[in-house]
């Protein structure tokens, strides 16, 4: 029994953001009442932290009084904090979890949710909280990602009630070294393989949508896994839309994730993967498609260059050839020989649609493995026949190469 009071003792008490709201409310309530108090308070003074009056009357010192011990004003007024910016879920540990209610001359949570102060929904959420609590184990990761001005960031993520709500907070720092704190609050859902974060945040007492993110989790249980991998779109701190890649590692406790995510070092590995994985919508309107970015005026060029090809590299007078197609629309480069397989590839316009680009890499029985092929726009499309132009790359050595490629188009 009496590892039992002392397990009791040291567990967390888990309240829903509205419970805890009423509860505060109540207990603002009853100390104005007490005191005979109608003027406006500091929150300083009323949770007695700070810069406060001790001689006036605050909460900290009502508090004690119940308590017959300490009581941290900055502790009460943080967990208001919490609740006011939106976190779903307000944990309250060690006595405190006991205090105010005691101040309100009530018993217990329970005793307290059935008040009328709640409707049925609202104290069946709150019941669930509780009888799920030993099985609501907090799970503690940072997310990597490609981000605004085009570098690494990360933002720490903890999950509550066995994988139901989510938390984010993303830490940016200016060139004058002040921080910026985003906070997010979401849902999760899990469907086949894949876990859906739906996150929210909050201006004041408004409540906006924030990012969407989707992580596959596969068939065991996402806490089994060290790393998950997925994508996410939502909106920049520039307030452009955004989606991109992500990956989320696992740690142990909430004072590892601080810390990584305020380390300015990352893992090469998840760098390697992450990095440029980012797509930015901006956010202004245009009345002219031309103006959609810089390639748009070159969009008839970049039209022009589907068909099928003969691709002829010529190293120290040696010719390597390789047969391939530009698709239409898609623009895809797709080998025409059996034995060989395109990957990787690119087309651009560059040069302010001077030169055409093709990039790719090559898997088969080819000399060349990689590949980055420049020719001249004007040749390209005015030469129905051939065009003539240059290439580097890398052959089946490793070593590097170049030399002049020729370009014939294939009768169909």
């Amino acid at each position: 029994m009496e590892n039992q009071l002392n397990t009791q003792k040291k567990e967390t008490l888990l309240l829903t953001k509205h419970v805890f709201n009423t509860l505060i409310d109540r207990v603002v309530y009853h100390f104005r009442k007490e005191h005979k108090i109608n003027e406006r308070y500091k929150d300083s003074q009323l949770y007695g932290f700070g810069n406060y009056d001790p001689e006036k009357p605050n909460l900290k010192n009502d508090l004690e009084l119940v308590l017959r011990g300490y009581v941290n004003g900055k502790y009460l007024y943080n967990k208001y904090r919490e609740a006011t910016s939106g976190k779903p879920i307000i944990k309250i540990s060690r006595e405190y979890k006991y205090v105010f209610f005691n101040y309100l001359g009530i018993k217990s949570i329970h005793e307290f949710i059935e008040s009328d102060f709640f409707t049925v929904k609202q104290k069946s959420k709150q019941l669930d909280l509780i009888n799920q609590r030993s099985r609501s184990e907090d799970h503690y990761y940072i997310c990597y990602y490609f981000g605004e001005d085009n570098q690494m960031n990360k933002g720490q993520v903890i999950i509550y009630n066995d994988w139901k709500t989510i938390e984010m907070k993303y830490i940016y720092e200016d060139v004058n070294s002040e921080k910026g704190i985003y906070n997010f609050y979401g849902t999760i859902n899990q469907s086949e393989d894949f876990a859906y974060f739906d996150t929210k945040y909050f201006v004041g007492n408004k409540k906006s949508e924030g990012a969407k993110f989707i992580f596959f989790i596969g068939k065991s249980s996402p806490n089994e896994r060290l790393y998950l991998i997925g994508t996410y779109s939502g909106f920049d701190k520039y307030d452009r839309a955004i989606a991109g890649k992500m990956i989320l590692k696992k740690y142990d406790t909430k004072l590892e994730i601080e810390k990584e995510a305020s380390s300015k070092s990352f893992d090469p590995i998840i760098c390697q993967e992450l990095n440029k994985n980012r797509l930015v919508v901006e956010s202004n309107i245009r009345k002219n498609p031309l103006m959609f970015s810089k390639k748009s005026p070159y969009a008839q060029a970049f039209i022009n260059t589907s068909g099928k090809y003969l691709i002829t590299f010529t190293i120290e007078k040696e010719k390597y050839s390789i047969k391939c197609e530009i698709q239409q629309y898609h623009f895809n480069i797709v080998s025409l020989d059996d034995s060989i397989i395109i990957e990787d590839d690119r087309i651009n316009i560059i040069n302010k649609g001077q030169i055409l680009n093709l990039d790719f890499s090559i898997t088969g029985l080819f000399y060349l493995q990689k590949v980055s092929i420049y020719i001249k726009m004007f040749d390209f499309q005015q030469n129905e026949s051939k065009a003539l132009g240059s290439f580097n790359g890398v052959d089946i050595n490793n070593n590097i190469v170049s030399g002049i490629v020729m370009i014939e188009q294939l009768k169909v």
